[in-house]
């Protein structure tokens, strides 16, 4: 009997052991219940309204993104506002948008509205403020944090504290390409408070800390106050100056004090919106290097980071593309637009893009070209037209502009191509009960169209990862909602999350 009883837990031991393998990471129970400040989070948030910019960005480099379900306006990350709806302002957000997501939590840097407050508080929702890191040791605690919230005391913590060093590792990298400079280079950031007054950013900043990763100079470094003295400035004569907006650069180029300035007139003048500064996950790398590549452009060459929105206006980019004055065709009519779209090509009231690319154009290229440091030619070539339709390719006015010709699954562009369907070859699998088969050439992304695509989305909906509305039915579509929904299910299910439903998924997917 005794045998009998030990051999039972012997079997039941090894089966949970065997289960733990299997799950691939730690068992619920070491993650949570977990405390974040003064919040107990019982178990794994699944809905999180994230209202900081910054955070949101952390939580994107943390990979934990399919948690979060609602953003604040101050968001505009184009891999989260092209899935979740914005709840409105950052300090006042809309209860009503929150309550329908059915979010426990809201994560924030920022002091919310009494009203805000409140209303959060009477619908059960908690708010977790997080802290706004000014050196090294509290942007690895933020990490930390941000991973236990998202993943629990264990498997989060681990994944903030090893990302952390990762991008350190990351910017240093980068940086050290250039450390061998003899040559001391100077430049500073520069940007208008709510007062007018002009500001830049210390060592004792968020914003700061990323001024210390790009090889030069800071040279508002000293600025305890964060407010520019002109005459101290004008003596340490940076080279390079990046402005968070036109406004900014109008302002420095009229005082008698700062055009004198050897960046303003040898034109080493850049825009860089200020929330390109303010957030810390992978922003912090793409915006390194954007100011490396300008001060070093021989050593650093800008990267071409971001989402192409070129099929949102209907063009396909090609390497041998080439337009100039006197070309005619539908692509020109995209370009305009887009050019429109970021301010620099500005038309008479009633007027609209053309298929003709007319000196105006050019002369819009021209600028848009110096803007971001390449070859004033006013030709739109291939190098051109791919920055020109980057989501994080900034307007004049320093912000991106992302449209929204594409939101839901019903709303292809009209340039998605028919992705071509795997051959049925004689070991391709079938599912029981659904209009699909699959072999290991498959794989299916964002964008793509096919009838399997249904199947897909058919099989998705029975297992809760994705809902359709009244009236609502399957797409031949692979938009926006799919690939948020393979995400989600290939983290859950211990496969790589890359939003491409691929054969091993696929496998998992239909349990074949």
């Amino acid at each position: 009997m005794t045998k009998k009883i030990l051999s039972a837990v012997l079997c039941i031991l090894i089966f949970a052991a065997f289960t733990l393998g299997l799950a691939g990471c730690s068992a619920d129970s070491d993650n949570f219940p977990v405390t974040v400040g003064h919040t107990e989070i019982k178990e794994k948030p699944e809905n999180l309204i994230v209202l900081s910019d910054n955070i949101a960005d952390i939580i994107l480099r943390l990979g934990y993104s399919t948690q979060i379900v609602g953003v604040s306006d101050a968001c505009t990350q184009s891999t989260l506002t092209r899935y979740v709806d914005s709840v409105g302002s950052e300090t006042d957000p809309d209860l009503s948008a929150i309550k329908k997501t059915g979010a426990k939590y809201v994560l924030t840097d920022t002091k919310l509205s009494e009203k805000a407050s409140s209303g959060l508080a009477e619908m059960g929702v908690e708010v977790i403020t997080m802290i706004t890191p000014k050196n090294p040791q509290q942007l690895k605690a933020l990490y930390e944090g941000i991973g236990k919230l998202t993943a629990g005391k264990t498997d989060g913590f681990n994944m903030g504290k090893n990302q952390y060093d990762a991008l350190v590792s990351e910017l240093e990298q980068t940086e050290n390409q250039v450390n061998n400079n003899s040559i001391i280079k100077l430049f500073c950031y520069l940007y208008i408070d709510e007062n007018g007054n002009l500001c830049s950013f210390d060592t004792n900043t968020q914003e700061g800390l990323l001024l210390e990763y790009v090889g030069a100079t800071n040279a508002c470094a000293n600025f305890t106050d964060g407010k520019v003295d002109q005459n101290i400035l004008k003596l340490s004569n940076p080279e390079y100056i990046f402005c968070d907006s036109e406004q900014v650069l109008d302002y420095v180029k009229s005082s008698p004090v700062l055009k004198e300035l050897s960046a303003v007139k040898k034109g080493n003048t850049y825009m860089l919106p200020l929330s390109a500064l303010e957030r810390q996950g992978n922003t912090m790398l793409e915006t390194q290097k954007l100011i490396m590549s300008k001060i070093y452009p021989d050593i650093i060459k800008q990267e071409a980071t971001g989402e192409s929105l070129a099929p949102r206006y209907g063009i396909e980019l090609k390497e041998n593309m080439k337009y100039e004055v006197g070309s005619e065709s539908e692509e020109v009519k995209a370009i305009q637009q887009r050019l429109i779209d970021l301010g620099y090509l500005v038309l008479s009231e009633g007027d609209s893009a053309t298929t003709y690319y007319g000196e105006k154009t050019a002369d819009a290229v021209k600028a848009f070209q110096k803007a971001q440091s390449l070859e004033e030619n006013g030709v739109a070539d291939y190098s051109t037209l791919q920055i020109l339709f980057l989501s994080t390719t900034p307007t004049v006015s320093g912000e991106p502009y992302i449209p929204t010709s594409i939101s839901t699954e019903e709303k292809p562009t009209e340039t998605t191509a028919e992705a071509t369907k795997p051959a049925n070859t004689g070991n391709g699998i079938t599912p029981s009960g659904y209009n699909i088969t699959f072999n290991e050439s498959t794989a299916y992304k964002f964008n793509d169209k096919s009838e399997d695509i249904k199947a897909i989305q058919q099989r998705l909906e029975e297992l809760q990862y994705l809902t359709f509305g009244d009236g609502d039915t399957y797409t031949t579509l692979y938009g926006p909602g799919t690939e948020r929904a393979i995400t989600q299910f290939q983290e859950d299910n211990g496969l790589e999350a890359t939003g491409v439903a691929d054969y091993k998924t696929l496998k998992a997917l239909f349990g074949v």
